[in-house]
């Protein structure tokens, strides 16, 4: 059996040591840039490259990431992914839930469904808009729409400061995501749901002096539990995106669950090394299970 992890430009730890396990589980694994691979259509089937060598169907097929690029590029990567779908391919995450979660709004929009409040958020693509909009935030935070691991994301108090930088991100095209800060207000969780279970969970600490608490920005994790009430709703949030496998952030103010975000494909660095838990090899197992049963 075959399992492919498909990265953007490279891998990292998280995708290495999902490769390790399915090599260890499957038999075989393969590490793609999504960008190297192809695809045909015709009278004759469908057919799959990777580089200039024809693939053999995976098995399973793990969306770490679809890289940079145009609209286009992304949109072709997607095509030639479903193809490899088509021909039975089992991928993980789905590319519809892929897409709803990626783009960070539309998986608010999804966890307001399953029952989590959520921050007051305004995306607009006007500066003089997202202005006005922000005088109902004390402090508030830019993000870019489909970014992750922190990159990007600026944090506000003065709406003036604020406008000259948004007029110049709209001038390029971004989107204006803002979203009121609450990271002063009470503990943050990441909580890495695997087919609608809890794996692990873990508060999140932010480096002295920043007010980011990702991994990727030098934040630590210290494991938690996860209340009953919070797992009921986390397994909504995954049941309405339609995810195998995510990571939620959410923020504890005053004993109400505010739900900041989920990934659709969460690295667990930091969760592994607090935990104990081996979290690449537990997410191919239960793949490897579904495809047996």
């Amino acid at each position: 059996m075959l399992a492919l992890i498909v990265v953007g430009r490279g891998p990292d730890w998280n995708d290495l040591a999902l490769a390790r396990a399915c090599r260890q589980l499957f038999g075989s694994s393969r590490l793609v840039r999504a960008q190297d691979l192809s695809a045909y259509v015709g009278p004759d089937g469908i057919k799959l490259w990777h580089g200039p060598g024809e693939l053999m169907v995976p098995e399973a097929c793990f969306i770490r990431s679809l890289g940079h690029g145009t609209h286009e590029q992304l949109v072709a990567r997607k095509a030639v992914l479903r193809a490899a779908e088509e021909l039975g391919s089992l991928l993980i995450n789905p590319i519809q839930a892929l897409e709803r979660a990626r783009d960070k709004f539309s998986a608010l929009l999804a966890l307001r469904r399953a029952g989590f409040m959520v921050p007051r958020t305004y995306l607009t693509e006007l500066s003089p808009v997202a202005y006005r909009l922000s005088s109902s935030m004390g402090k508030f935070v830019f993000k870019p729409i489909t970014g992750s691991l922190g990159f990007g994301s600026m944090l506000f108090e003065d709406r003036d400061l604020a406008f000259n930088i948004l007029r110049m991100l709209e001038t390029h095209g971004y989107p204006l995501y803002l979203q009121e800060f609450l990271g002063e207000g009470g503990r943050e969780l990441r909580i890495f749901m695997l087919a609608g279970e809890v794996v692990a969970s873990a508060e999140k600490i932010s480096p002295p002096g920043s007010w980011k608490k990702n991994v990727a920005q030098g934040a630590r994790m210290i494991r938690a539990e996860v209340p009953a009430e919070l797992e009921e709703m986390c397994k909504k949030a995954v049941q309405e995106l339609g995810l195998l496998y995510a990571g939620l952030d959410v923020i504890e103010v005053d004993g109400q669950f505010i739900a900041l975000e989920v990934n659709a494909a969460p690295n667990w660095k930091g969760l592994q090394e607090c935990t104990g838990l081996d979290i690449g090899y537990l997410l191919a197992s239960k793949v490897l299970e579904q495809l047996r049963s």
